[in-house]
């Protein structure tokens, strides 16, 4: 059982307000669950993600700051004077593909996921919205399979934060027994999908367009390699100075 701390009851408490004999039952029924080691955002349903509210359960990861990160370099590359074009490589929530269409209002974003549950998640995110999901597309596939060939050589920005955890990297409790094992691990070395969307995304971007990429802390120097033929290539640091994304420029 897992120690629960004060801030998990007072998030569970708010969430069942205003206190009822149903939402009584709910408050004990979140409590147990999160007791059970369930990651607390999954027991409330919901997390905060830059300026979303997300669903969120076992189908897709958990939003995380590191991810926030990568938006924010992502926007950061983004023009916001006139239309662009993005492509989010293994969406899961909807995380990054929404925040994009949400902060740059010129923004047409194509979002992939391979899995059908984890594009039911982000299609359940999308109604929420609002008039920013005119401009976002759900598609089912592997990796650039889904991306619709016209967009092939016209993309400004490829983003994706994909599975890029080894089989034999330790994972807490949390992570390892709750979130969908598929979303983290791609195989044998835990680069395998990091290095198709390297080998692929410049193929897919204007000259000049950006890819970024989360990535591993210990996969800086492997992953910086894997990008030679990209112009200004960077790995950069997450908040507490780990090795986090892959930025390189077509």
């Amino acid at each position: 059982m897992a120690d629960l701390e004060p801030g998990d009851l007072r998030r569970i408490a708010a969430a069942c307000e205003p206190r009822t004999a149903l939402t009584e039952r709910r408050y004990q029924q979140m409590v147990e669950r999160r007791r059970a080691g369930e990651p607390l955002q999954y027991v409330l349903g919901s997390w905060g993600f830059r300026t979303l509210d997300l669903l969120v359960d076992r189908r897709v990861l958990i939003p995380r700051p590191e991810t926030e990160w990568v938006v924010e370099q992502a926007l950061r590359r983004l023009p916001d004077d006139r239309p662009v074009d993005v492509v989010d490589l293994g969406t899961g929530s909807g995380a990054i593909a929404l925040s994009i269409a949400a902060e740059r209002p010129l923004a047409r974003v194509v979002a992939t996921d391979s899995s059908p549950d984890a594009l039911a998640v982000a299609r359940a995110n999308l109604a929420g919205l609002g008039r920013a999901a005119t401009r976002v597309t759900l598609a089912e596939g592997d990796w650039f399979d889904a991306v619709p060939a016209e967009l092939r050589g016209a993309l400004d920005l490829v983003v994706s934060n994909p599975p890029y955890v080894s089989p034999t990297d330790e994972l807490p409790p949390e992570v390892a027994d709750w979130e969908p094992a598929a979303a983290l691990v791609p195989g044998p070395t835990g680069l395998e999908a990091v290095t198709t969307i390297v080998e692929q995304a410049k193929g897919w971007l204007r000259p000049g367009g950006w890819l970024v990429c989360e990535i591993g802390e210990t996969q800086g120097a492997a992953v910086r390699a894997l990008a030679g033929e990209y112009a200004d290539v960077e790995v950069l640091p997450d908040l507490t100075g780990r090795d986090r994304m892959l930025v390189a420029r077509a």
